[in-house]
């Protein structure tokens, strides 16, 4: 169900009109007419993640504020434009048009700020946990996930440990490079190698250092290229 109330205008109905004839139009139109309506929506956007800010860090017991960190994003155009062009999403359903994460130091206090928000916050609409052997092709789980209806848009928020985080940021560029690709080749070495990286991101070690990321990716590398 969405409630994307903000997304219910003019401009959006007739591009979702049009993409859904694309056979009649070709993609530079359906990017140009896209681009306008990012433009209109932008401003609001911006208002609603200084907002969604707000509200993500008055979740977050006084307590445990510093050891969380909350990042509130807008999606790109270039992503959204690979979402809907290029994959064929239906405006009307993305969610994460403004999107969040918190990030906490342990698996602990993950599962606790989840739980907190899922039983006390109306705006939530869904929500799930991303659990091991959910991807088959790349590996990703260990996180949280939650949709919100917030002033009248849907956006989302994954909470999840810093660790992983770090971890998904190197993964995400496997995820780019097939993403947008209408009929990949997946390499067997790079699907394993994201499989090794969200294991390495979801194991109990608390204490890291970036710089062990870095390492670890490396020698991955290493590994594969041989």
């Amino acid at each position: 169900m969405s409630s994307n109330g903000l997304l219910y205008c003019r401009e959006v109905y007739a591009f979702e009109k049009i993409s859904q004839e694309k056979f009649t139009v070709n993609d530079s139109f359906l990017e140009e007419r896209l681009d306008c309506i990012y433009t209109l929506l932008e401003p609001e956007l911006m208002d609603i993640k200084k907002k969604y800010t707000t509200f993500l860090t008055g979740c977050i017991k006084k307590k445990d504020k510093k050891k969380a960190k909350v990042i509130v994003s807008i999606k790109p155009f270039t992503s959204l434009k690979s979402k809907v062009i290029d994959r064929q999403k239906r405006l009307l359903e993305v969610k994460d048009l403004v999107r969040a994460t918190i990030l906490l130091r342990t698996d602990d206090e993950v599962k606790k700020l989840y739980k907190d928000i899922v039983r006390k916050k109306s705006e939530v609409i869904c929500y799930s946990e991303k659990k091991r052997g959910g991807d088959s092709l790349f590996g990703y789980y260990g996180s949280y996930h939650i949709i919100f209806c917030f002033q009248g848009l849907d956006v989302e928020l994954q909470i999840m440990t810093r660790k992983l985080w770090s971890y998904k940021d190197v993964a995400h560029e496997l995820y780019e490079k097939y993403r947008d690709q209408k009929s990949p080749e997946l390499e067997k070495s790079d699907l394993h190698f994201s499989k090794l990286l969200f294991s390495k991101g979801n194991q109990k070690k608390q204490h890291y250092k970036k710089s062990e990321v870095r390492q670890n990716y490396k020698n991955l590398i290493r590994h594969f290229k041989k």
